[in-house]
């Protein structure tokens, strides 16, 4: 029985098999009982829930309204519950920790160069990385591992990475343009990162800032294109560090740099989490320099 509810779990499947087929027949033949079994069990869900969900039309079934607006309820509610079982069950899913990041530039330059690491001292885990725009704390409800961005000081958010914005470009652009890279090509990017307006106001930069502007939607674009050599980009310190090291890219105004957003690791569901799923977050704050919360030990 489903919890402070009359309704029968067997019933929901029922129902569900038959209206995704609109056909009693077929559903039976899906959950291995006979036709006559799924025509109680709808009939007991239709009496429990004082409302006809099909109309039978001779050998056809079709849904009625009331049907139509249950059924994508019951799917999906039967769909979260088959995949959480798998997941946690399924002796092949049991080493998967699913970490959701809604950034693909965090993903791409600070996730991934550590999960050589990261598997490596943790020799039997798989991991599902996933990007997700929409990540956030709310998100942890159903996701192992998640990676989100916050604004404000909060009690369930543990800090990774905090983005620190320079002017970059490459040497061969740099010794093109000179002192006149403010009047050149400008590339930045869009959202809730800086622009080159903030970023002036903060830095007092006194130089031009007029050129034409390139804006991209991600700060991975934002790399790249400044690393093609394209124009000066406003660029985060840590994803530009390995752009930096190896002279890929130059800091075109020494020591002018703007604090930017903050990456981290929402602990929401993290204290009742499974070992597995604490043991991968302790590496991860660990791995930054973090201490660790109590609850994670």
């Amino acid at each position: 029985m489903l919890r402070d509810s009359n309704i029968n779990l067997a019933w929901l499947s029922a129902f569900d098999a038959a209206a995704r087929h609109l056909n009693f027949t077929k559903a039976a033949d899906e959950l291995g009982l006979t036709q006559g079994a799924i025509s109680i069990q709808i009939r007991k869900l239709e009496e429990a829930l004082n409302a006809a969900l099909f109309e039978r039309r001779g050998r056809h079934v079709v849904l009625t309204d009331e049907g139509h607006a249950y059924f994508p309820h019951v799917n999906e509610a039967l769909d979260s519950l088959s995949t959480t079982t798998t997941r946690m069950f399924s002796r092949q899913s049991r080493n998967v920790v699913t970490i959701r990041c809604y950034s693909p530039t965090f993903a791409d330059h600070w996730i991934a160069p550590r999960l050589p690491a990261l598997m490596a001292d943790i020799p039997e885990l798989e991991v599902n990385l996933i990007i997700d725009y929409q990540a956030s704390s709310r998100q942890a409800e159903r996701d192992d591992i998640v990676i989100a961005y916050e604004a404000a000081k909060s009690s369930t958010f543990v800090p990774l990475a905090r983005e620190t914005l320079i002017a970059a470009c490459t040497p061969a652009y740099r010794d093109e343009v000179g002192e006149d890279w403010g009047q050149g090509v400008l590339i930045e990017s869009a959202g809730p990162r800086v622009s080159w307006p903030a970023w002036r106001a903060s830095t007092r930069y006194a130089g031009a800032l007029d050129g034409r502007v390139i804006q991209a939607n991600s700060m991975g674009s934002t790399l790249q294109l400044t690393r093609m050599g394209i124009g000066v980009g406003l660029v985060a310190l840590p994803f530009a560090n390995a752009a930096l090291a190896a002279g890929e890219l130059v800091e075109i105004v020494p020591k002018k740099r703007l604090i930017g957003k903050t990456h981290g690791l929402s602990t929401v569901r993290l204290e009742k989490s499974r070992p597995l799923n604490k043991r991968v977050a302790r590496w991860l704050l660990r791995d930054s320099g973090i201490d660790v919360p109590s609850y994670l030990t």
